[in-house]
């Protein structure tokens, strides 16, 4: 007879193993458990299972003569040697009941903690976890003052709004201020995307045209985006006055032809910088003529509408014989400290030079000639 748990000769008539001490007598049927647990993790073994299935162990029984050969040979068994008599000789013996102070097991149980175990296992750290912290010890003195021992640090109340209005502060400096110089071009970009979005809210400028805008009463006296609409007598009248102030320039012209053919040599700057001051003053005189005839509202459809021509005309004549005069000034003027404008006449006079000419006359003089006369606003 082999022993089932050690593969050791035994008699027929032995109950119990003497090489492991394991218990062969018989049971009977009834009394053979349904289920077989593995004797290396005490998981529950199935009656087809030859080997554990958590731990690999083979089953109780697996490695008797009456193992199946396929078992073998798949080396379920290769894992675990065979047990001598000396190998179970010298082994640890197991604890005894009355020594050992673990809950025997239950047959239908694993080696898997259950829930009041594993409560009870982490009792200590629960309970050292939930132990409360000592409280510091807080004299009298603060109790007094009203000083909290676990109180946070805590910043007075009135520093966030002073951080914020100094934050205020300083932006509206940088702003009026604005000493990188954005503001002016930030502002254009807000009225142009304005206008681009908006444009039938912009508001025109002061005394800017719109020719759209319909006139009232009937002797065109109305307003128009704020600009005043000549009636016939009073564009007469303006006209009239206009044409008298051209025709003077012709007699200021004189004197500043004069001053500069006697001057624009002199070697001290500021005599020649004094002497020039005619011609320039002069030449701002008929471009403000220009620009009020420019700035001019008469009636739809008037009878004076070439007479503004006219005058326009001529006094761009007067202002072109006025014009050639300070640019010469120009370059006389900037002759350098030290140096003689007679050794650069050739430059001075270079924009005399360029006027256009027809024999021996400049174009300008004789066309303001041949129509001033000719171009004199009558009433209509």
């Amino acid at each position: 007879m082999i022993c089932p748990i050690c593969n050791a000769s035994i008699s027929d008539d032995s109950s119990t193993c003497p090489a492991c001490g394991a218990d062969l007598s018989p049971r009977p049927a009834s009394a053979r458990a349904d289920f077989i647990f593995c004797e290396g993790c005490g998981a529950r073994l199935g009656d087809q299972d030859r080997t554990c299935p958590k731990c690999g162990r083979p089953a109780p029984g697996i490695l008797s003569e009456q193992s199946a050969a396929s078992d073998l040979a798949a080396g379920r068994t290769a894992s675990f040697p065979r047990l001598t008599a000396e190998m179970i000789a010298g082994a640890v013996p197991a604890p005894s009941a009355s020594t050992s102070s673990v809950a025997p097991r239950d047959e239908q149980a694993t080696s898997v903690l259950d829930g009041d175990e594993l409560s009870a296992a982490q009792a200590p750290s629960a309970s050292r976890s939930a132990a409360p912290r000592p409280r510091p010890v807080v004299s009298d003195d603060d109790l007094a003052r009203g000083d909290d021992a676990y109180a946070k640090a805590r910043r007075p109340r009135w520093v966030a709004p002073l951080v914020a209005v100094l934050l205020l502060g300083a932006v509206g400096v940088f702003v009026a201020t604005d000493p990188l110089g954005v503001m002016p071009g930030i502002v254009e970009s807000f009225d142009r995307a304005a206008s681009e979005m908006y444009p039938s809210r912009q508001v025109a400028e002061k005394g800017s045209a719109d020719d759209s805008a319909p006139e009232t009463g009937e002797t065109g006296t109305g307003e128009a985006d704020g600009a005043h609409v000549l009636s016939e007598p009073e564009a007469f009248q303006l006209l009239s006055a206009v044409y008298a102030e051209i025709t003077s320039y012709q007699d200021a012209l004189g004197p500043v032809i004069e001053t500069f053919n006697g001057q624009y040599l002199i070697k001290d700057f500021d005599q020649r910088s004094q002497a020039s001051q005619g011609a320039y003053d002069l030449r701002s005189t008929i471009q403000q003529t220009l620009d009020e005839l420019d700035s001019l509202r008469l009636a739809e459809n008037t009878a004076y509408a070439e007479d503004v021509e006219h005058l326009k005309q001529l006094a761009t004549w007067m202002y072109n014989r006025v014009d050639v005069l300070c640019k010469s000034w120009d370059v006389s003027l900037a002759v350098p400290q030290g140096e003689r404008p007679a050794d650069h006449q050739d430059e001075i006079l270079a924009p005399l030079r360029e006027v256009s000419m027809v024999d021996g006359r400049a174009v300008d003089v004789i066309e303001y000639e041949k129509n001033v006369a000719a171009w004199k606003p009558v009433e209509k």
